[in-house]
């Protein structure tokens, strides 16, 4: 019977290698994560008009500046700014020059005799270079010159007093009064001196401050600066819902970016960049450590997939916000993705997408942050992914999986302790308690879905898992029992070969599970015609030793392919119908070749007793074809000694090496020598001398 059909994405063998194929596959790798993360980093957006009622409440999603708001109270404050003035000394100089002119002309003036009153009044008119009214100038001529001098003094200290504090153009005439008076309110001259003094300290006081304007200009900036800019926070409610929206409420909309018209365009940039730079430097690490599978676009094809799954269980695992868990980043099982990575690809690589699947986390989960990334979740996301990549091992059975889910259960609590202590004011010990159930709920939800989701990836992909590969070397499957029951020399030899070849593929670092199984089913095609091989004769009459050489090729060449068929026909994966293909290379079949040679009489091409091929694509099956034919060889000796066996293997990998078996796969030099010397110690052990017990008639005789 038939094992149960699965699903299976054929990709044409050119597309597995195709570069081009490969860069769409990391651009799509890409949009995965960008599309997703899109929401988180932008808010959805409202068509809100001035003037109307809103029907929905809005907060600002992100913390950013009101710049319009910024700019009206920065222009306010360079408003306020009063104008920077530079005194002129030189003016207060020169008033003071002309009003100690006009006193020592009218000391000149009183002391000429030989003029009428009349003529000194016009003419100290005439030359005085400061405006006084007449009366003034009559009682100035009145004054003797000792009043002068005092009179000259007190008007130079007076003006000095008032011009030395400034006086700009806006101070007008009855605030130049009102200083004056202040300085002369205490003066102990008499009222007609006073009186002179007074209109001439009032006459010779002028502006002497001019306005500095570019001291202005760097004044009002440095003003400018110093007003910090209006913020509008996250979390900060802009409108409610019913509210009337005025002008004010849509500017900070628009700037919070809310509105449809006015949408920021720049964190779908930032988002672009970050996940640029982090497909990048995943097709760099795989480029360089993981050459077999950055080559393989079906593997990339597989790890996109994982990335994607994991991203949208996230994304949905988010939407608990809108049900009052905002700390619902706790219960999603982030650890899947890196579950599934460690199983069907490697450890390392399941750390390299731990560190992606924290970033994205951190961007998904940002519920309270004022920063686009929140560091409690993607700590929590890294931690998880982490525990259950170290945890799960080789998986070779589904519970080791659930154990490993546990495991993560325990180290979410571990961290989820270490945040909130960290940020212990945030919360209380209820709170807590919730966490840990989540943290717990997250860590089997993981393991459950990994169980889950794996045979779909197994089978969908190709992939070969180390608990897939458990259950096809299961002796109860359907093939093996054929195997058993029909070819029982076969299936011996097939599980001596599945031995040898996962000890030497260990040995090199490839992949002994899959070089064990399949080495189980490399040989199924002989249960076409099972009396045709050596090991399933049983001491019968060799059929061959009849057959001419030609037909006998045929017969044996024919069981590689007739293998693959079967194999494909119960639905077994690609790689372990490779190996059934690729275990005899394009070798020789040397014995019916010398045959067909030694009875014919013209000479015959080798490519007519050559099997078809594929050579051995991969290490595995270059193990499997060298471990396939020592096992043979081995066995056929009567007495396989330690340095017979080490002759015959290494005599079979230098024939392999001479005949270019190898050059289609990257096993290497060292790798061939490490292959075997551990191959020589396996049939060591297979076949070590054994103690020769003595029979019974020789016991009973030594007995008597």
């Amino acid at each position: 019977m038939f094992a149960k059909k699965r699903l299976h994405l054929n990709v044409p063998e050119s597309w597995k290698r195709s570069v081009a194929v490969r860069r769409i596959l990391f651009l799509l790798i890409g949009i995965g994560i960008y599309l997703p993360l899109m929401g988180n980093v932008l808010p959805k957006t409202f068509d809100l008009n001035v003037n109307t009622i809103s029907n929905v409440t809005l907060t600002a999603p992100v913390t950013v500046e009101d710049a319009e708001a910024t700019e009206s109270a920065r222009q306010k404050a360079v408003a306020e700014v009063q104008p920077v003035y530079s005194r002129d000394d030189s003016i207060t100089a020169n008033q003071l020059k002309l009003t100690e002119f006009v006193y020592k002309k009218a000391v000149e003036l009183t002391a000429d005799g030989s003029l009428t009153p009349a003529q000194r009044l016009q003419e100290l008119k005439d030359n005085a270079p400061i405006s006084l009214p007449q009366d003034v100038l009559q009682t100035l001529l009145t004054l003797s010159k000792s009043e002068l001098e005092a009179a000259n003094k007190e008007t130079s200290r007076v003006v000095s007093a008032i011009m030395v504090r400034g006086v700009d153009q806006t101070t007008s005439r009855d605030a130049v009064q009102q200083r004056v008076n202040q300085q002369i309110v205490l003066s102990d001259m008499d009222s007609k001196a006073r009186k002179v003094v007074r209109a001439a300290a009032i006459a010779s006081i002028i502006p002497n401050l001019t306005i500095d304007e570019q001291a202005t200009k760097d004044l009002k900036e440095s003003v400018r600066r110093m007003v910090k800019p209006t913020m509008i926070y996250k979390g900060e409610v802009l409108v409610e819902k019913g509210q009337y929206v005025s002008e004010e409420i849509h500017r900070k909309l628009s700037a919070a970016g809310l509105l449809a018209n006015n949408a920021s365009k720049f964190p779908f940039i930032g988002l672009g960049i970050i996940t640029a730079f982090t497909v990048g430097f995943l097709a760099v690490y795989l480029a360089r450590h993981y050459r077999h599978i950055y080559e393989n676009n079906s593997m990339l094809l597989m790890l996109g997939f994982i990335i994607f799954l994991n991203t949208i269980v996230m994304k949905i695992a988010s939407y608990s916000h809108f049900i009052d868990f905002v700390v619902g980043g706790y219960l999603a099982p982030v650890a899947l993705g890196a579950m599934l990575t460690a199983i069907l690809l490697n450890t390392q690589i399941a750390v390299i997408v731990s560190v992606i699947f924290s970033m994205i986390a951190g961007v998904i989960f940002n519920y309270g942050s004022l920063l686009p990334f929140d560091f409690r979740f993607s700590l929590f996301a890294l931690m998880s992914s982490l525990v259950a990549t170290y945890s799960l091992g080789k998986a070779i059975k589904r519970s080791r999986i659930m154990r490993a889910g546990f495991l993560v259960s325990l180290g979410n609590l571990l961290i989820i302790s270490a945040i909130f202590l960290l940020m212990y004011t945030t919360g209380n010990w209820r709170d807590l308690l919730l966490l840990y159930g989540f943290g717990a709920a997250s860590g089997i939800a993981a393991a459950v879905l990994t169980v889950g989701f794996l045979p779909f990836f197994e089978g969908f992909f190709g992939m070969l898992s180390p608990l897939r590969l458990i259950e096809l070397g299961n002796p109860n499957q359907p093939l093996l029992r054929r195997l058993l029951m029909e070819t029982p020399g076969t299936y011996h030899h097939s599980m001596m070969v599945g031995s040898l070849s996962e000890a030497a593929c260990e040995a090199i670092g490839a992949n002994g599970l899959l070089a064990r199984v399949g080495s189980y089913y490399h040989d199924v095609g002989k249960m076409k015609r099972p009396q045709f091989f050596i090991e399933n004769q049983m001491n019968r009459e060799n059929p061959h030793d009849s057959l001419a050489p030609g037909l006998s090729k045929r017969i044996i060449i024919a069981h590689a392919y007739d293998g693959s068929k079967m194999l494909e026909e119960h639905n077994m994966p690609r790689a372990i119908r490779d190996i059934a293909e690729q275990h005899h290379g394009t070798t020789l079949l040397k014995y019916f070749f010398h045959k067909a040679c030694k009875l014919s009489d013209t000479p015959i091409p080798e490519s007519d007793y050559r099997y078809p091929g594929p050579k051995p694509q991969t290490r595995e099956a270059a193990v499997v074809s060298v471990c396939d034919s020592a096992e043979a060889a081995v066995r056929s000796l009567s007495k396989p000694t330690p340095d017979r066996i080490e002759q015959i293997v290494r005599r079979i990998i230098a024939e392999r090496i001479e005949d270019g078996q190898f050059n289609e796969c990257n096993i290497t030099m060292q790798e061939l020598e490490i292959v075997a010397k551990t191959i020589c110690e396996t049939l060591q052990g297979f076949f070590h001398n054994r103690i020769e017990y003595p029979d019974d008639k020789q016991m009973a005789v030594k007995q008597a």
